[in-house]
């Protein structure tokens, strides 16, 4: 096995700790346009000393965050959503008090973390949490989702945004069992239930359905569940209105009627497989039968390409060609034999390059076949929305990186379809080819029987066949009906009445959808009024101990079940390889990582190559800088920044930090800081004290916060708590500090001077 998208990798937990995460257990209710998910998340401390279990794990995109609560020592505490900075400074509060804490937070578009610091030897705890969706119907089919795993993505995690804590690992060693439960409640207990991820058993309970996998299923591949219903049509629009304080919020959701292909105008499409080394197996089989069921869609007037990628990329033609019986035969003849051996997910350039083939006269639109599993994609969104193309995406694998796909699709007026192995790709691959030879809609607009106070927008792209969800909000009971128009074609308007609803939950999903139409201020007032976690707001508990913690937790970092045939695992015995961990660098464009290679031992061992010491900051990749102006060679922060990283990490949970000016000198402190301190030690503070200040300071500095992992921030705050000094030295060497930048300190002179 030879796959180069695998990452570098740790070869074992760095204490051989067992993994604290027992498993999941989650309970799915869907009724009308809504689905409400609780989750259980059970952790146990196998371990000899107290640790802090991170466990980043996947949600749907358009999922809203309703709770959190934690139970240890025999005590359920319920969450509060706080604003993100005063959390995470309150849960290190919390576990360098001796305290324990549970933090959520939201690590990217569909990520979360779940931090559960100071988990005792032996001791258990559950972290519950519940989420609302809302459900979308195209024609007569309904698919509804849960996210379990993280395949491991290529690039880099840190330019994504992604702290190191948050950064998912992978293992084929961990087994994580999913007792799931689906209730299926009112119209939607009469639909047609299948699953092409696993085999269900389905019987009648009191309110309607209850679904479940035959055997007990674990996190190594999403759960997907379909319902089908010819029925349908007549009952998948609706309005529904319910109070939110002083006013009502209302949800529209209302299905765009079916409408007939336009085969006269001929389609200019360009086809993006993704042949990467992520998609070997499953994945790769998908796009392959993809590929083929697409050029079956052709007719004789259309125009195509067919580009491939991998950490390159090539086009099968040099300029789009007309879909003929020789041309389409040749590009059969090279996607039958697809493979997954094209290294890297370089996808940017494989995308400028279809975007630059030139189309002619009328809209070009690419379909991108891909799992999707990459970290830096906002700048490809970026370049894609401004391409002029609308790009179709089609996500295929076990574990489909959706909020990229999703998002690609929607800021470019395409869409997306996630297909899991097993399921129809012919009837995806139909579905998108309904959506581009479709006379455009766009022309629609809505109406409701009263002004509304807010209206969230409608969707950039609207398709004959979808659901069109628009929220808004009503200082008064809104009745009548809402009215959608598509103006400019012969398919009638979408009727519905308003009806009052007790789903408390919706204007909580309002408030979600509006985060991020709304200016910042305003999304971290809603996120907090209506408590969400989101990119300005977290989600925490903390248990106080009446007998504290006195050591530092070890990080016991929970990994990612390996998606079901990703890179082509699964189909060879590979139960022994321990896990695999992304490189992260602060560099903001950095080279693709070098593919690892394998060795085997005598016993038959594969093993991945071994990155001993996970480290933030590279030592050898910034030279001595020279601060303008300067006598000579200096070091910079970032250097002094990397040392003290290096220094700290090493100690894990002894804090010993330096208590001499000459320790600091030793990490690269610039001599002008050192005599500085030295002033301020001849003032009467106490070395030590003033070293502790100034590594406080330093680290809590906003150049350099977001540097600096949490196992070293904690480190520096457990012995800035035991050292205490004074608020004014504190204040001092803040002041002093606050011109730093990553290349050159700029000491500013302070009052004390």
């Amino acid at each position: 096995m030879n796959n180069p998208e695998l990452p570098p990798a740790l070869l074992r937990a760095r204490f051989d700790q067992p993994v604290p995460l027992l498993g999941v257990t989650a309970v799915a209710r869907l009724r009308g346009p809504m689905a409400e998910v609780s989750v259980e998340q059970r952790y146990r401390n196998g371990a000899d000393t107290n640790i802090e279990a991170g466990y980043t794990f996947p949600l749907p995109l358009d999922a809203v965050l309703l709770s959190l609560e934690l139970e240890i020592g025999g005590r359920r505490l319920a969450g509060a959503i706080v604003e993100r900075k005063q959390a995470e400074q309150a849960y290190e509060d919390a576990v360098t008090d001796g305290d324990s804490a549970a933090m959520l937070e939201e690590a990217g578009p569909g990520l979360y973390t779940v931090s559960l610091g100071n988990l005792l030897a032996g001791e258990t705890a559950a972290i519950r949490y519940r989420y609302g969706a809302l459900l979308n119907w195209h024609g007569d089919g309904l698919r509804f989702f849960l996210p379990t795993t993280i395949a491991p993505r290529y690039g880099d995690s840190q330019a994504a945004g992604l702290q190191p804590h948050q950064v998912p690992t992978a293992s084929l060693q961990v087994n994580y069992p999913l007792d799931l439960t689906v209730n299926l409640e009112g119209e939607l207990a009469n639909a047609t239930v299948a699953s092409p991820s696993h085999q269900l058993a389905i019987t009648r309970s009191e309110t309607g359905l209850a679904v479940r996998p035959v055997e007990l299923a674990v996190l190594d591949r999403d759960f997907v569940l379909t319902l089908e219903s010819a029925a349908a049509d007549t009952r998948a629009s609706s309005c529904v209105a319910t109070p939110d304080g002083a006013g009502f919020v209302a949800l529209a959701s209302l299905r765009v009627p079916a409408q007939a292909e336009d085969a006269a105008s001929p389609l200019a499409i360009k086809i993006v497989i993704d042949c990467s080394g992520s998609m070997a197996g499953v994945s790769m089989n998908q796009a392959r039968k993809a590929a083929l069921d697409i050029l079956d869609q052709l007719l004789p007037g259309d125009l195509f390409n067919v580009t491939l990628f991998g950490s390159t990329h090539r086009s099968l033609f040099r300029r789009l060609m007309p879909a003929t019986a020789a041309n389409l035969a040749k590009a059969c003849e090279v996607l039958a034999t697809l493979q997954a051996d094209m290294g890297g997910t370089e996808m940017e350039q494989a995308l400028a390059a279809a975007f630059d083939l030139c189309v002619g006269a009328g809209e070009a639109n690419v379909l991108l076949i891909t799992d999707g599993e990459i970290y830096e994609h906002e700048r490809l969104v970026r370049i894609a929305a401004q391409s002029g193309h609308r790009v179709f995406t089609v996500g295929v694998g076990h574990a489909v990186a959706e909020a990229f796909l999703t998002r690609l699709a929607a800021k470019t007026g395409g869409a997306c379809e996630l297909v899991a192995p097993q399921e129809g790709m012919s009837e995806r691959v139909l579905q998108q080819f309904q959506r581009m030879r479709q006379p455009k809609l766009d022309d629609v607009s809505l109406d409701w029987p009263a002004p509304p106070v807010w209206v969230t927008p409608l969707p950039a792209a609207v398709f004959a066949g979808d659901t069109v969800q628009v929220f808004a909000r009503f200082a008064e009971p809104a009745e009548g009906q809402v009215n959608l128009h598509l103006h400019g074609t012969d398919l009638p308007a979408v009727s519905v009445a308003i009806q009052m609803s007790p789903e408390a939950e919706l204007p909580r999903l309002a408030a979600a959808r509006r985060l991020n139409l709304v200016d910042e201020a305003t999304a971290r007032s809603l996120a907090l009024h209506y408590q969400l976690v989101s990119r300005w707001t977290n989600c925490l508990v903390v248990a106080e101990r009446a007998e504290k913690v006195e050591d530092l937790p070890l990080l016991a970092t929970v990994p990612q079940m390996l998606a079901a045939g990703w890179g082509g695992v699964g189909v060879q015995d590979l139960s022994r390889i321990r896990s695999c961990r992304p490189r992260s660098s602060v560099r903001a464009q950095s080279a693709p990582a070098a593919a690892p290679h394998f060795a085997r031992r005598a016993d038959s061992e594969v093993l991945y190559d071994i990155d001993p010491v996970d480290i933030r900051l590279e030592p050898a990749a910034f030279a001595k800088l020279r601060i303008p102006g300067g006598p000579g060679p200096v070091h910079s922060p970032l250097e002094f920044l990397q040392a003290m990283s290096a220094n700290l990490r090493s100690m894990f949970r002894t804090i010993a930090l330096p208590d001499r000016i000459d320790g600091l000198e030793a990490w690269g402190l610039d001599e002008t800081l050192a005599a500085e301190l030295r002033r301020l030690v001849g003032q009467g503070h106490g070395e030590a004290e003033v070293v502790v200040a100034f590594l406080y300071a330093f680290a809590n500095s906003d150049e350099f916060a977001g540097l600096i992992d949490r196992w070293v921030l904690r480190a520096i705050l457990k012995g800035w708590k035991l050292a205490a000094p004074t608020p004014q030295l504190q204040s001092e060497l803040t002041t002093g500090l606050a011109g730093c930048s990553l290349s050159a300190w700029h000491w500013a002179e302070t009052c004390g001077t």
